[in-house]
């Protein structure tokens, strides 16, 4: 039915592969840099979606890794220092 209405499915589309694509990259990065298994975590973000992200924040939390990083790594200096 959902291909009924081709608006939704023009709409739909797009952000299912970016969630998949970028939320999905990310959680992979920051478990290779983390040495967290991911395999679970992209599985369900890959199906469907946030509840992907969710368990990857619990089971880097779960494993004492702290919350994710997502690319930050707070040691890094601010641009405008150097200016």
């Amino acid at each position: 039915k959902m291909f009924q209405f081709p608006n939704f499915v023009a709409e739909e589309w797009p952000h299912v592969l970016v969630w998949d694509l970028f939320v999905g990259r990310m959680i992979w990065l920051d478990g290779m840099e983390r040495n967290i298994d991911t395999r679970v975590a992209l599985l369900f973000c890959n199906g469907i979606g946030p509840p992907g992200f969710l368990i990857h924040v619990a089971t880097c939390i779960l494993t004492g890794k702290g919350l994710p990083t997502m690319g930050y790594n707070g040691n890094e200096k601010d641009n405008d220092e150097d200016a």
